[in-house]
């Protein structure tokens, strides 16, 4: 593999997960990580994070107009 076709698979992996992705407080928690305030375990929908991504609408379009 060379060093041209790593950067193209590096600029690929960046455009479709990195890319346009924004952070909001998780729907599920409420941005505090945990379900409840009496010790119950982290979050499942953010990970314990407290932070969901998602893709705004408009980058979404962005991509599927450049895809074709």
């Amino acid at each position: 593999m060379t060093w041209l076709d790593r950067k193209q698979q590096r600029r690929e992996h960046f455009q479709r997960f990195v890319h346009g992705w924004k952070l909001r407080p998780c729907m599920a928690c409420n941005g505090s990580g945990r379900y409840d305030h009496n010790g119950s375990p982290p979050c499942g929908g953010c990970d314990g994070t407290g932070k969901e991504r998602y893709k705004p609408a408009q980058a979404a379009d962005l991509a599927a107009v450049k895809k074709g």
